[in-house]
């Protein structure tokens, strides 16, 4: 299996009125772009990410991960991506993951709460 690239997660943002989530990936040569992908598998900060034959290789493990959509990073950009959801309690820096959200919350498995 030839490697292709190698991209770390920076940072990532689950939208709870979509059920998909945003990452900020880095490659080693620091090219900086977002992914909008479906929640069934969240990329948490400090992930690897690998391009291969085979598919995206996450940690190790090849993923089926639905990508919609990849864009070049923009910091104002990525600030009014965390701002629009910051209702969910996962995607702020505060200790507590008490979710007000819950109820209208569309993500199917949330990734911040033990299953």
């Amino acid at each position: 299996m030839e490697q292709f690239m190698v991209w770390y997660v920076l940072d990532s943002i689950i939208s709870p009125d979509s059920d998909t989530a945003f990452s900020l990936i880095s490659s080693t040569y620091n090219l900086k772009f977002v992914l909008w992908y479906d929640t069934d598998h969240y990329l948490a900060p400090g992930d690897r990410l690998e391009t291969s034959d085979d598919g995206l290789i996450v940690n190790g493990h090849v993923q089926n991960l639905y990508i919609l959509d990849v864009s070049t990073f923009r910091s104002d950009y990525w600030r009014k991506l965390h701002l629009y959801n910051k209702r969910c309690p996962g995607n702020t820096t505060s200790a507590s993951l008490i979710c007000d959200y819950k109820q209208r919350c569309r993500v199917k498995k949330c990734p911040f709460i033990p299953h």
